[in-house]
């Protein structure tokens, strides 16, 4: 028996071998995702390695102290290593991602191998918050808001900001869509949120909206026309008279000609 023969005899009579099994997770396409490795926390651990593919192509790895995550091209700058825990971190996860993986760590004398079944999936989106209408009516904003979702298995919910001082009433007409009406003071502003949930996920898009009181605006600027047309009539009026007083002297001249002969004088050019 050769050398190496007999020193992987020995290493196999002193490490103790314990198969983990197989584990199933889900992560999200950009996401993150920590797979775990299974080791107890309470050992040393001396030797750390994961691997992908049949070939045993490694992605990586702590041996002897020395951390590695640059192994494999297709990782590069997407893994974390605990040291302590040997569990794996895969940061902004594809499709491509789906696959298994294998981890095999010695602590303790004790050889522990697992896999770790990861399906990538598209993540979920953002909801869509649209304002259906508004109008204030005694002193009141009154607003009808639509927030909608196309993605299966996912329920939607309302938020109001920790400030609202007014009433609400919101409801699922069904999986995809859900509405709130609400009311509050005039010339304020409310801001709503709606969140989709699905399983542990979930994503959030807000909305800030209000009503202005457009009928005092239309008094106010009525009131601005209203003075405008009467400083018209004034200045008018002055100008008119100021008119006559220059031509009172050909008014005296042409009196005695008529009436048809004040006008031309008047308007001659």
């Amino acid at each position: 028996m050769t050398l190496r023969g007999i020193a992987l005899l020995i290493y196999t009579v002193c490490i103790q071998q314990v198969w983990l099994g197989d584990e199933h997770t889900t992560g999200h396409v950009g996401k993150s995702i920590v797979l775990k490795s299974g080791a107890d926390q309470s050992s040393m651990l001396t030797r750390v390695q994961w691997f992908i593919y049949e070939n045993t192509t490694y992605i990586a790895s702590r041996i002897n102290g020395v951390t590695r995550t640059e192994w494999f091209w297709r990782y590069k700058e997407r893994l974390e290593l605990n040291d302590k825990t040997g569990d794996l971190t895969i940061k902004n996860l594809s499709i491509d991602d789906t696959m298994t993986y294998n981890v095999i760590m010695v602590a303790s004398n004790i050889r522990k191998e697992s896999k770790i079944h990861l399906k990538v999936q598209e993540g979920l989106k953002k909801p869509n918050i649209h304002q259906v209408f508004n109008f204030f009516e005694d002193g009141q904003c009154h607003i009808f808001l639509r927030c909608d979702l196309s993605d299966e298995n996912v329920q939607l919910s309302w938020t109001l900001w920790d400030g609202f001082n007014g009433s609400y009433i919101s409801g699922n007409t069904n999986l995809t869509e859900s509405f709130l009406w609400t009311s509050f003071s005039v010339n304020k502003h409310a801001t709503f949120k709606c969140t989709a949930s699905s399983g542990q996920q979930s994503e959030t898009q807000q909305i800030k909206v209000g009503c202005i009181e457009k009928n005092k605006l239309v008094k106010a600027c009525s009131s601005c026309s209203c003075a405008s047309m009467v400083l018209l009539g004034i200045i008018c009026t002055a100008m008119a008279f100021g008119l006559l007083y220059a031509s009172k002297g050909k008014l005296k001249a042409t009196c005695a000609n008529g009436p048809l002969h004040v006008y031309q004088s008047l308007f001659k050019c």
